[in-house]
C-alpha cells in the first residue's frame, strides 16, 4: 500500500513540475508570444450584422427586363414584358401563397383569388370545394414549383407544370386569376 501512494506521489510531483515554466527548455525563449488583434465594435441596432441577409424587393431582378431560360429550354418572357413591375415582389408573392397551400389557409388563398373564375365557381363554392380542388397532386405541382423559374407571358404568371395556377398584377399586389384543377 506505501509502494502505490508513493507511485502516486511521484507521478503527481512529476505532472506539476513538468506544467510550469521552470521545466521549459529556454523558457520563453521558444515560444512566440501572441496577441490576439481583435477590435471592439459597438453595437448599432439600426445596421444588420454580417450573416443577416435582408430580403429586398426593391433590388432589381436580374430578369426584370429580359427574357429568361429555363433549365427545360423554356423560354419565359421578362417581368417587365409580362407586366410585372417587380419581379422579386412577384416571387415573394408566390413563396408567401406556397406557405398558405402548404398549411391549408383556405380564407387566405380564396382572398386572394379573383372571383368568379371561369367555371363560374364563386367565393363560397371554393371554400366548400377546397380540398377537392387542392387535392394531394395539384398541391404537390404547386408546393415544387421553384418560385424562380415562374414562366410569364402577357397573360400573366403561371405556376406548375402544366399551368396549374396563374396570377397577375391587379393594384399594388397579385390577383390569382385561372386555376386549372379536376375534381
Amino acid at each position: 500500500m506505501k509502494f502505490i501512494i508513493l507511485i502516486l506521489l511521484f507521478f503527481i510531483i512529476t505532472a506539476n513540475y513538468s506544467c510550469s515554466d521552470e521545466g521549459i527548455a529556454y523558457a520563453g525563449l521558444d515560444s512566440v508570444q501572441w496577441t490576439p488583434n481583435i477590435k471592439v465594435q459597438k453595437y448599432d441596432p439600426r445596421i444588420p450584422s454580417l450573416d443577416y441577409q435582408p430580403e429586398s424587393t426593391e433590388l432589381p431582378n436580374e430578369y426584370q427586363n429580359k427574357s429568361q431560360l429555363f433549365i427545360d429550354s423554356t423560354v419565359s418572357m421578362s417581368w417587365s414584358d409580362a407586366g410585372f413591375k417587380n419581379g422579386n415582389a412577384a416571387i415573394k408573392f408566390y413563396q408567401n401563397l406556397q406557405l398558405n397551400i402548404k398549411f391549408n389557409e383556405k380564407e387566405v388563398i380564396a382572398n386572394l383569388i379573383k372571383f368568379p373564375l371561369r367555371d363560374k365557381l364563386t367565393k363560397s363554392d371554393f371554400l366548400k370545394n377546397y380540398d377537392s380542388i387542392f387535392h394531394n397532386e395539384f398541391k404537390r405541382e404547386l408546393l415544387e414549383q421553384n418560385p424562380f423559374e415562374l414562366y410569364r407571358n402577357k397573360n400573366g404568371c403561371m405556376a406548375g407544370n402544366d399551368g396549374q395556377l396563374w396570377f397577375k398584377p391587379e393594384g399594388k399586389s397579385y390577383r390569382i386569376f385561372e386555376l386549372n384543377y379536376n375534381f
